[in-house]
């Protein structure tokens, strides 16, 4: 058997586990006309229980020279024990690309998404799958 590495985080993570509640959709997304819960409330559920227990959660970002933004988020124990995340790469989407409303967008929503994952949480009907398809188009009226 292999020997357990990051034990006592993981020990931490499991009480975080047992407690942590999925956060509330609060917020609508105007374009998927849809519900989520945003990252602030998602960061309010969880920091009290991640302090609780002595982890950290931190987040890098970035991005390539293409454009596209990079988030990696950490998860620290008190002892030193540390995991962080596969990056995960969001490209720039929208009218206002490369703008910096659109790119903090993309920032957020990967950290978002990222945060959801690492705790094994989900918000309330999560809406990747609406986001995932395209947005209807409005039907053109008939001319005279």
């Amino acid at each position: 058997m292999e020997k357990m590495e990051n034990r006592n985080l993981v020990k931490a993570l499991l009480e975080v586990q047992k407690e942590i509640k999925n956060p509330k959709n609060t917020e609508i997304n105007p374009y998927y006309r849809s519900k989520y819960a945003p990252l602030p409330d998602i960061l309010n559920l969880i920091r009290p229980l991640l302090a609780k227990n002595g982890l950290v959660l931190y987040q890098d970002v970035g991005s390539t020279p293409e454009g596209v933004v990079c988030v990696r988020t950490h998860l620290i124990h008190e002892s030193g024990e540390s995991l962080k995340t596969s990056p995960l790469y969001m490209k720039v989407e929208g009218k206002g690309k490369g703008s910096p409303q659109s790119v903090g967008s993309a920032i957020t929503y990967a950290r978002r998404y990222q945060i959801l994952a690492l705790l094994g949480i989900a918000s309330e009907d999560d809406d990747a799958n609406l986001a995932s398809r395209p947005r209807p188009t409005a039907t053109p009226k008939p001319t005279r």
